[in-house]
């Protein structure tokens, strides 16, 4: 692998487009949980609610920003962040119908795996270069993820 590796660009999230409706049902439900928490005598569990709630409305109003990637021969960067190749376990294309990402699962048991979108990246290439730095092997997101995203946050 060259110095110069692989370079490509792509937002940190997807965009989701949410109507005063959903702003609204969300923040009903927020409310009715946090209500009954205090009905229940659980004020800190009702104000982790609110808090919550109000740091994924603050989260959904920002607009996901272009991150720059780039495989070199010592590692991975992501940002402003670097990950060498001994700190990876292995990697995954997911290459479903409605999008392409690159999963990158660190050693590291409490790290979460990196997420990236592939937008307009040559797969086979990508695929090449970092096979000849970690194994390929079948990983999955978190259904964390999975549901956060179908929620709309």
């Amino acid at each position: 692998m060259k110095d110069a590796g692989i370079e490509w660009g792509a937002l940190e999230r997807r965009e989701h487009n949410h109507a005063p409706d959903w702003y609204w049902a969300v923040g009903i439900i927020t409310l009715s949980i946090a209500a009954t928490a205090v009905l229940l005598h659980n004020i800190l569990f009702a104000v982790l609610i609110v808090v919550s709630a109000s740091a994924l409305f603050l989260r959904t109003l920002q607009k996901p920003r272009e991150v720059s990637y780039s495989l070199t021969s010592k590692g991975f960067r992501s940002g402003k962040d670097f990950t060498p190749w001994s700190a990876l376990e292995s990697f995954w294309i997911d290459e479903n119908e409605h999008e392409q990402k690159l999963l990158i699962k660190p050693i590291a048991l409490i790290s979460p795996l990196f997420i990236i979108l592939l937008d307009g990246v040559d797969k086979e290439n990508l695929r090449t270069v970092l096979s000849e730095k970690l194994p390929e092997t079948e990983l999955h997101e978190p259904l964390s993820k999975k549901i956060m995203e179908f929620l709309g946050f």
